[in-house]
This record gives C-alpha cells, sequence and structure tokens, in this order.
C-alpha cells in the first residue's frame, strides 16, 4: 500500500508524516458547523481519496446549514432517520436516534475504502466493523452522560470496540469512560479529535476591561433547555445582586434557542432580573463570535455536556471561563484560578462567588482572559486532523 503524504506540512504547522492509505471515508450521519474546519484541514492534507458520507436530515436545520459548507468532497445519503430519546434534554436518557440510509452498505462497497471513520457507536460505524473495513471510531461521551446507557446498547459498544481498530476522543474524560466502561485498551485511544471552529480574521481577539459606564457581560452561548442549567445561573445572579446592590454593573447575555426559553424568561421577571439579563435567539455560526467579543466572561452551568466546544471557542477570543463539572472538557480546559473556576452548578452561593471575583476585580478578565487564550490555542484544526491522520496509519498497522 503506497504511503499518502501530507500536504503543505510546514505552512500548517503539522509534522511531515504519512499516511498509510488512499481512500479514506468520514462516516457522518448528522453533519454540524463544527466539523467543517477538521474536515476541511483533512482533505487538504489527504486529497482527492478523502470523501465525507453524510445523511440528508431536512428537520434539523444546522445539519442543513452544514451540508453546504466547505469545499471538501461529500455524498449525501438519503433515508429515514428517528429520535428515540424522548427525554435527553431531561437528563434521564443518553441520545439514542437512528439514521438508515438503505444505500450504505452498497456506497461503502464501490469505494472500497482503505480506513473507515466512523462517529460515535452508530449504526454507520456498525455497518463498516461488519463489512470488515479497518475502522476508526471518533467517541464523545464520558461516564456522566452515558450513565443511563441499557445493558444492550452496552452490550453492543463492546462489540463494536473489540473490532474497531483506534478510538479518537475529545479528552481524559471521554478515555476513562473507553477504557473502564468499553474495555478498549489505552494503547487504541489517540486524544484531542475535537476543536472549535476558525472565528473570522476580522473578529476582535484576546481579553478586554469595561468602559468606566459598561457592565462587566457573562455570556452564555446555547440551547435553551434544562441541562444547561440557565435555571441554577438565574438564582446565583440575583444572590449576585444582592449582594453588590441593583448598581453593580454587571449584566448576562443569554444566546440561544430552545423549548424552555419561555420558562427562563418567566423566571427572569420573577427574580425581578429583567434589568440584569438579556436574551438573543439563535444567530447563524459566523455571527457566533460578534457576542465573544463584546463579553467579559463566559459562563456555562450545563448539567450535561459532552465536550461543549463554545468553551474553547469563548476561550480562544479571551474570555475567562466559569465551567460546570459535569462539563466532559471540564479536566482538559479549566486551570483553576488561571483562566477561571469550575463548580457545582447547585451551588448556588459558589457560582455567585466566581461572578463576584470578575465584578470587583476586573482585572482578573485580563489576567485569566490571556491563560484561557494559551490553553485553548493546540485545539485548532490542525492538531484535530493530525490526530486523525495518526489514529488511520494506525487502524493500517
Amino acid at each position: 500500500m503506497a504511503s499518502l503524504e501530507l500536504m503543505e506540512p510546514a505552512a500548517a504547522g503539522l509534522e511531515n508524516t504519512s499516511v498509510s492509505a488512499k481512500r479514506i471515508v468520514y462516516l457522518l450521519p448528522t453533519s454540524a458547523p463544527y466539523h467543517v474546519a477538521v474536515l476541511e484541514r483533512l482533505y487538504q492534507c489527504i486529497g482527492e481519496g478523502f470523501l465525507v458520507l453524510s445523511h440528508r436530515r431536512p428537520r434539523l436545520e444546522v445539519s442543513r446549514i452544514a451540508l453546504h459548507m466547505g469545499v471538501f468532497p461529500r455524498r449525501i445519503l438519503n433515508g429515514p432517520s428517528f429520535t428515540l430519546s424522548r427525554f435527553h434534554d431531561d437528563g434521564l436518557q443518553t441520545p439514542l436516534g437512528l439514521s438508515l440510509p438503505p444505500s450504505l452498505p452498497f456506497v461503502l462497497a464501490s469505494l472500497k475504502p482503505e480506513v473507515v471513520i466512523g462517529t460515535n457507536f452508530s449504526i454507520w460505524t456498525l455497518v463498516s466493523v461488519l463489512m470488515g473495513y479497518p475502522t476508526v471510531v471518533a467517541w464523545e461521551g464520558t461516564h456522566h452522560t452515558e450513565r443511563t446507557v441499557s445493558p444492550w446498547r452496552m452490550r453492543l459498544r463492546r462489540w463494536i470496540a473489540a473490532r474497531a481498530k483506534v478510538f479518537v476522543v475529545n479528552g481524559n474524560l471521554s478515555r476513562r469512560y473507553l477504557m473502564d466502561a468499553v474495555g478498549v485498551p489505552g494503547d487504541r485511544i489517540l486524544e484531542g479529535g475535537m476543536c472549535p471552529g476558525l472565528p473570522p480574521e476580522t473578529a476582535r481577539r484576546g481579553p478586554r476591561l469595561p468602559s468606566p459606564d459598561e457592565p462587566i457581560t457573562f455570556l452564555l452561548v446555547g440551547r435553551m433547555i434544562l441541562l444547561k442549567g440557565v435555571q441554577h445561573l438565574l438564582p446565583a445572579l440575583r444572590l449576585l445582586r444582592d449582594r453588590l446592590g441593583p448598581e453593580a454593573r454587571f449584566r448576562l447575555l443569554l444566546v440561544g434557542d430552545g423549548p424552555e426559553r419561555g420558562r427562563f424568561l418567566q423566571m427572569t421577571h420573577d427574580l425581578q432580573l429583567q434589568d440584569k439579563v438579556s436574551f438573543v435567539k439563535s444567530v447563524p455560526p459566523h455571527q457566533v463570535w460578534d457576542y465573544y467579543a463584546k463579553a467579559h466572561v463566559f459562563v456555562l452551568p450545563t448539567l450535561q455536556d459532552n465536550w461543549p466546544l463554545v468553551v474553547p471557542e469563548a476561550m480562544s477570543m479571551g474570555l475567562p471561563v466559569l465551567l460546570s463539572k459535569y462539563a466532559g472538557s471540564t479536566p482538559d480546559l479549566i486551570r483553576e484560578g488561571e483562566n477561571g473556576y469550575s463548580f457545582d452548578p447547585e451551588d448556588t452561593p459558589a457560582l455567585a462567588g466566581y461572578m463576584e471575583q470578575y465584578v470587583k476585580n476586573p482585572e482578573l478578565i485580563l489576567k485569566h482572559g490571556n491563560r484561557a487564550r494559551e490553553i485553548a490555542s493546540p485545539y485548532n484544526p490542525d492538531r484535530v486532523a493530525q490526530v486523525f491522520l495518526k489514529a488511520v496509519d494506525k487502524a493500517n498497522e
């Protein structure tokens, strides 16, 4: 099998390595804008031997947008999809959905891939393993996010894991889950499989102090669902106002939409926080950077998240981060007291106390924001592409 050299390794800052495959197929049942930068980089590195297979899912607007982003080669398959985890947004079930394009096995057979990259333990990944292709699995979950997995799903995961060649995970907690719960040997797991998209060249980057008449802005970007923890953030904001007085200069900006938006609006009214909280509905991916640039501190009181990309996005823009201990990225991205703090979302006084530090000591925004940019800098498309290329090479051994 001929070796394929990386394109432009010096310009990208990548190692001058090789990928022992000519045909690499990336299975992506659900596209999202955050996938695009890495897929673009993989295409640049691999060339015409790279192809993404994705699924047309008309009910998901974000997926429809992503299907038309980037220039990497892709083939979009048609077929039904079903969402079976009715209570996922309440944290009562681990996500379970079926994406069933009947043409998938026939398309794979016609492509004759030398390595397939599958996403999680999906049916698409299962098809690749059953067809005997060397399979790399990109995995995102942690012990916390997968705590409700049923026994039959766990047996299936172990069956797939025993036959997949390599796993690429987001961070340490995902690695621990695969080793402890699924039985994957540590030498078959590579870390570094996810990164945020790149901000526009015109975006202002770096921390900034508020002007004399400007309130310190705490920002949350995410779906308005219970699992994001806004119902815990709002009481902490009320406690902060009670401690500092109604004239204290701070505010909360919530960017996103979802089924609980009305509930959170009502909570804001009940807590008499109308002058401190602003809601903005979902914005296109290229516009979210404007809100990072206007904010001072990012806060995410999530009750369940694999590796939320809004966190390294905010950090790359120079925002300190207050991050829930239930985010899978907390051990990877938070250095306590250096770039922010981790917290228990249900500990209202602790969260209010961390927010108070930034309101009373604005200079921390500069110190923690600069450190946040340093920590986030390795999480970029070049690094993630390199990890996947190493995984592909390992799958061919």
